[in-house]
């Protein structure tokens, strides 16, 4: 800006020399050439340079304005509640998986939920991690139930944002208020009376309790408020043994691309929740039809009138405000 001053003034001055007509004499003209016109061809290229990084600092601040604005533009659509998986919209790594920043993205989209998975250190303590060892996330390849809490927290992540595992109490209480749900997947083989008892005052404490599900290993919760997981296959078996409860004890589970109407219609005909699954593959490549193709059964779903869905955050393109009526063609 100071540089664009000084130019403009000196430019000024050369038009006075000029109109005046000093180029006519010698010893002006010289003396006009190396005191206004090198500085003012100087101080040209000196503002040239610096509107030209101007110009690159501001379309970058432009562009990074357009993504933020697309990004704060996503907003799901009310009528629908969704449960976003491993703790919250990860976005294929954006976000750290059963994180805090993954938890308030979930948060700002509108979702009503999250699917957490909890594991159990080895003093107790009640922590977010899907793997059975750090081993994807962190410089370690031990197992958290090897490890105290403390030694957890001392973890070195892998990622320049990352930070040490969440524990079940602090991302509730982070959540409190701000989601209505949480599924819980219980990561360990045989969980503790100890371990139901701390997640049952966790999830008491925090609101959770009364609506959380849980994905297998919920046995302890049935009748206390959260609904467990019940698959097609175990449909007859469930409701041979619980009749009308098993509405108030399950809630039928399944993938987007394998429940059928007939299975729809007796689910809802005797009042049990229905919720509906698309997560991208844990290993390997992502098939070029697998979006499209579950934004098909996801738009056949919703004329059943299903509209409590677990997912990626890859899917929730189509159930964005304005977004409903979308179907990727292949």
């Amino acid at each position: 800006m100071v540089a664009w001053l000084v130019h403009i003034i000196f430019l000024h001055l050369y038009q006075i020399f000029m109109s005046l007509k000093i180029f006519k004499i010698k010893y002006m003209r010289r003396l006009t050439i190396k005191f206004f016109f090198f500085p003012c061809m100087f101080l040209m290229i000196i503002h040239t340079l610096i509107s030209f990084q101007a110009g690159i600092f501001a379309q970058a601040a432009i562009t990074a304005t357009t993504n933020k604005s697309q990004d704060d533009a996503i907003h799901i659509q009310q009528q629908f509640q969704l449960i976003a998986h491993r703790g919250g919209v990860v976005d294929r790594g954006k976000n750290p998986e059963n994180s805090i920043a993954a938890l308030d993205e979930a948060i700002r989209r509108g979702y009503t939920g999250t699917e957490i998975d909890v594991r159990q250190s080895k003093d107790g303590k009640l922590f977010l991690s899907h793997n059975e060892t750090f081993s994807r996330e962190y410089d370690s390849n031990r197992r958290g139930s090897d490890m105290t809490w403390e030694e957890i927290q001392a973890l070195r992540p892998l990622r320049e944002d990352g930070k040490p595992p969440v524990s079940l109490e602090d991302y509730c209480n982070h959540a409190k208020g701000k989601i209505k749900e949480l599924m819980v997947d219980i990561k360990i083989d045989e969980p503790s009376l100890e371990f139901y008892q701390t997640m049952e005052r966790i999830l008491k404490e925090t609101g959770f309790l009364q609506s959380s599900y849980f994905i297998g290993h919920g046995g302890y919760f049935k009748g206390k408020g959260p609904l467990i997981t019940m698959l097609i296959r175990e449909i007859d078996e469930f409701f041979k043994n619980d009749g009308e409860k098993t509405k108030d004890y399950y809630f039928l589970f399944a993938g987007v691309d394998e429940i059928n109407g007939k299975t729809i219609k007796w689910a809802q005909d005797n009042g049990i929740k229905i919720m509906c699954c698309a997560n991208l593959p844990f290993r390997g490549e992502v098939p070029d039809d697998n979006i499209p193709n579950a934004g098909r059964n996801i738009q056949w779903l919703t004329t059943w009138n299903v509209t409590l869905f677990q997912i990626d955050s890859d899917y929730d393109v189509f159930f964005r405000v304005s977004e409903i009526n979308r179907v990727s063609q292949p």
